[in-house]
């Protein structure tokens, strides 16, 4: 966190005692030298929000003590080299906002003490296999914003310690995997902007502590499962872009900590639920561009902490209600 520029100095290669090297947020350019592996001992390297460019050298892990690699905000380029798939001591890894490459399929193995992984924003392509569900203590996954394909392997449900899991931004196909419901600790769950098909599956509510759901910009149809409504620590769910019908589940009231709700580009029909007036926590709603009817409750005067409202592209009618003082 200074303004370290130019190359890293070549002498740092003889400080074969070194453990931890923090180089992170300096204006540090070039390659990221290959003498690095000569670092039989290092157990964190930081070489994140630089100006490193090339590829990722392919002896890091070369003396198996690396647990924490952080290389993200850079150029990198190419593809991740073989040793990493080896270096089982992992636990932290963060490559995001790079232009790594390669099939995601083959440069990954598995890695039993992984915590936490973030490939997001690179040029990965493939398919998301089954080694994921394997490393038993994963925490954290993240891969959006690369040309993931396929479907999504049921064997993710074996991470049973997942918090956080975003493959969004990618080329996801078939439908979501019943198998996620065992993911019973997911905090944040974002499968936006894929190609993902098919239902809701009612199980989604065996996901009690989930607090963030985004399942937008899919071509996920039927309709908004009941049970939607057992995530009572909900406080953002983004259903948008999608095929959805049917009616709105009054069972939605049952989320009172939701503060941001948008349903909008489906195909939902009938009325606003009446106990919408439930949701005190709630800032921004977007029903547009969808089918629902009926007059414009006087639900939304009971809301006070409404802050956006969007019910355009309907067929409603009636006054339009008065705001809250």
């Amino acid at each position: 966190m200074n303004q370290l520029s130019g190359p890293v100095p070549s002498s740092l290669g003889n400080m074969t005692d070194l453990e931890y090297l923090y180089l992170r947020e300096n204006q540090l350019a070039s390659s990221i030298p290959g003498f690095l592996g000569n670092l039989m001992n290092l157990v964190v390297l930081q070489l994140d929000t630089n100006q490193f460019t090339d590829f990722i050298p392919d002896n890091l892990c070369r003396g198996g003590s690396l647990q924490n690699l952080t290389m993200a905000g850079n150029n990198l380029t190419g593809f991740i080299p073989g040793s990493m798939r080896n270096c089982t001591s992992l636990l932290r890894v963060r490559l995001q906002e790079n232009q790594l490459t390669g099939n995601i399929s083959d440069s990954f193995g598995v890695y039993p003490n992984l915590d936490f992984m973030d490939l997001s924003f690179n040029k990965f392509h493939g398919e998301i296999l089954v080694n994921w569900g394997s490393c038993r203590r994963l925490r954290d996954l993240r891969i959006a914003g690369n040309n993931i394909t396929g479907s999504l392997p049921s064997e993710i449900g074996n991470a049973t310690e997942l918090q956080g899991l975003d493959l969004s931004s990618n080329g996801l196909i078939g439908e979501i995997p019943k198998e996620l419901r065992k993911l019973t600790s997911l905090v944040r769950l974002n499968l936006s902007r894929n190609q993902l098909s098919g239902s809701i599956n009612p199980e989604i509510a065996s996901l009690s502590g989930l607090q963030r759901l985004d399942l937008s910009r899919n071509r996920l149809n039927s309709s908004i499962p009941e049970s939607i409504g057992q995530l009572a620590d909900l406080f953002h769910l983004d259903l948008s872009n999608n095929r959805l019908s049917q009616e709105i589940p009054g069972q939605i009231r049952m989320l009172t900590h939701l503060s941001e709700l948008d349903l909008n580009n489906n195909s939902l029909i009938g009325e606003i639920p009446a106990q919408f007036s439930s949701l005190q926590s709630l800032l921004k709603l977007d029903l547009s561009h969808n089918n629902l009817s009926g007059p414009i409750y006087a639900i939304f005067e009971d809301m006070p902490g409404l802050a956006t409202v969007d019910i355009s592209y309907n067929e409603f009618q009636g006054p339009v209600p008065i705001a809250p003082s």
